[in-house]
């Protein structure tokens, strides 16, 4: 980031609380406190919330929803208005749904075109699932204040990716990244702590009793657990860091360390679901995937990626033969080559992107991912916004980009990776565009039989594509 790109921003965490608490926050702060003050008497409370949902014909309609669903009405009642939704699920349920939806309107990046910030979101809402059960297991008093505490215990992170459309347009069409290396982007690039961030706006906000109390209260404990979880299923998250963190957890509040991760498993599908049932599909699809405990050949991380020597050398074979049968598929080639840079290179993701006809962007044609984790690129993209790109593969080489190589680390973090392999589709000597592969999920170093690999590949995809007219 220039310097000049620096001095138009707000400076040092006062700087940005500053700005956030006068420009962003208050339309949150006025709906968290009307829906904190409705607390009080039963009856009245209960009123008193269905008409501040009420005035929202938007919300209404998502609380209504969400009343309706699997996750807060495993039963299937029929839920119609909001004053019923308050005497079957209680009011402290539709508080926190309420309060969710209000977080993920406002700062959620429903309508603020980052992805990060949906991403932010979609980690606080996750965390407060986690959070609220745990409080429930642990016998910890309002697990619902506990949801709340964990929803808005990462405000800052919240907030400030909220307003990167406005003080930031060149990170607005990046891809999202698990939050831990956002906001180490963030600390890196415009020196922010968004930890520090989230600390100043709630202690000025006090949106949660829980959070301006003791740091040391069973609540916060809990909340501080959940998010430690819910951060190492992330994309490039480590076992290690959630094996202890549930080991401390279990620890802490004197629960069986097995249960507890069973309970973490299904707490993680729920949180899922909440994500699914508040966020619009084309958002969702932007998002990171986090890693689930209870998938086949994964144990709280993806797999770590080996490359099979033994495979790469069937998938040569097979491609051989078919360029040697005299009318070889270009489809079925690169869908092989793509395969092998999968199964037999051990690459998480593996994408193949052609030049538009005026060679001013790439265009997405295929794309293969594991471990549910998406390509999450906003293509096209256009080459204006990839550095020296272009200029590279114009270089008959394979390219190892990492987080050093020059003028490309952008095209790494658009497409949430640390290192990724890029090689030239090239035809009668004219680039028409590249295959990337990386290991953004397993987070393994991409190794010198994976490039190997990848080079051979690349020169089969080369040659099906010399047989397209």
């Amino acid at each position: 980031m220039t310097g000049s790109e620096r001095s138009g921003l707000p400076q040092g965490t006062a700087g940005w609380a500053k700005a956030l608490l006068t420009q962003q926050l208050p339309a949150l702060a006025r709906t968290a406190q009307g829906i904190s003050e409705c607390a009080g008497d039963e009856d009245t409370s209960g009123t008193d919330l269905a008409a501040l949902i009420l005035r929202d014909a938007g919300m209404t309609t998502r609380v209504l929803r969400l009343a309706s669903s699997r996750l807060h009405n495993p039963h299937g009642q029929r839920i119609r208005t909001v004053s019923r939704a308050v005497a079957l699920l209680g009011f402290d349920v539709v508080r926190e749904i309420a309060l969710g939806i209000a977080v993920l309107d406002v700062l959620g990046g429903r309508h603020a075109g980052c992805a990060q910030a949906a991403a932010e979101a979609a980690r606080a809402l996750r965390t407060a699932v986690q959070a609220r059960a745990l409080a429930e297991s642990a016998g910890i008093d309002a697990p619902e204040e506990v949801f709340i505490a964990a929803l808005l215990q990462d405000l800052g992170h919240l907030a400030f990716w909220s307003v990167v459309p406005q003080w930031l347009p060149a990170w607005r069409q990046d891809a999202a990244q698990p939050p831990l290396q956002a906001a180490q982007r963030v600390r890196t690039d415009i020196g922010l702590d968004l930890d520090d961030l989230s600390f100043v706006l709630n202690a000025a906000l006090r949106l949660s009793p829980l959070l301006a109390g003791d740091a040391d209260a069973p609540g916060r404990i809990a909340a501080t657990f959940a998010r430690r979880w819910v951060d190492a299923l992330e994309p490039g998250g480590r076992r290690d860091d959630f094996d202890t963190a549930l080991a401390e957890a279990a620890e802490a509040f004197g629960l069986d360390a097995a249960t507890l991760r069973e309970q973490v498993a299904a707490q993680a599908r729920q949180g899922d679901t909440l994500v699914d049932e508040l966020f619009d599909p084309a958002v969702r699809a932007l998002l990171p995937v986090p890693r689930r405990l209870d998938e086949p050949g994964q144990d709280g991380a993806a797999a770590p990626a080996r490359a099979d020597a033994a495979l790469g050398l069937d998938v040569l074979r097979d491609l051989a033969e078919l360029q040697a049968s005299g009318r070889p598929d270009p489809g079925v080639a690169l869908s092989m080559v793509m395969e092998g840079l999968q199964r037999a290179a051990g690459f998480d993701r593996v994408a193949f992107a052609l030049l538009s006809p005026d060679r001013t962007e790439l265009r997405l044609r295929s794309a293969l991912a594991a471990h549910r984790q998406p390509l999450a690129a906003p293509f096209p993209m256009p080459l204006r916004d990839c550095g020296r790109l272009l200029e590279l593969l114009a270089q008959p080489r394979v390219q190892h980009l990492g987080a050093t190589t020059p003028d490309t680390g952008r095209w790494l973090h658009r497409l949430g990776a640390r290192e990724a392999l890029l090689g030239p589709l090239v035809v009668d000597g004219r680039v028409l565009g590249l295959l990337h592969a990386d290991r953004a999920v397993s987070g393994e170093a991409i190794d010198h039989d994976a490039r190997t690999l990848f080079a051979l590949l690349l020169q089969q995809a080369n040659l099906a594509l010399g047989h397209v007219k």
